[in-house]
């Protein structure tokens, strides 16, 4: 059973202890037989999109269970702002590790490719401009002899 001590907003809505509601989401995604979700709905009168806008706000890290204070730990609080700020934080933090990633991969290919093309240079014997036989001087032509072991 979930201990709930709601506390009305400035407007009359209701707010949910963050305990409260990482509470709620473990049961509810332990509910697998027909109807106990409709139930616990019912049992804290709740509608199904508050518990849909609960389940995106744990998806993108805006509470988890390690926010909640402990008994007998300290008063303070994690106030709305500190927490969008840090699922901003981690949001950003998961989108400059996959940057890096993406980079050091970028930079392993490239060094593969420059190792080929290096090796390629290093071992093709340099380019002579092929001068139609026809158009070469007497000595072009001795040494075009040479060159190909026909003399």
């Amino acid at each position: 059973m979930i201990d709930v001590q709601i506390a009305r907003a400035p407007g009359g809505g209701r707010r949910f202890p963050l305990a409260f509601r990482v509470e709620f989401l473990r049961q509810w995604d332990e509910a697998v037989e027909r109807g106990v979700k409709t139930r616990l709905l019912r049992e804290f009168n709740l509608t199904y999109p508050t518990v849909l806008e609960w389940r995106r706000s744990r998806d993108r890290g805006e509470f988890e269970a390690s926010m909640v204070k402990a008994a007998g730990r300290s008063k303070t609080t994690v106030r709305n702002e500190d927490r969008a700020e840090l699922a901003r934080l981690r949001q950003e933090n998961e989108q400059l590790r996959r940057k890096v990633e993406q980079s050091e991969a970028v930079q392993e290919i490239l060094g593969k490719a420059f190792e080929l093309l290096d090796g390629i240079t290093k071992s093709s014997p340099p380019a002579q401009p092929q001068i139609p036989i026809s158009l070469m001087s007497a000595v072009e032509y001795a040494a075009w002899l040479q060159r190909n072991q026909l003399a």
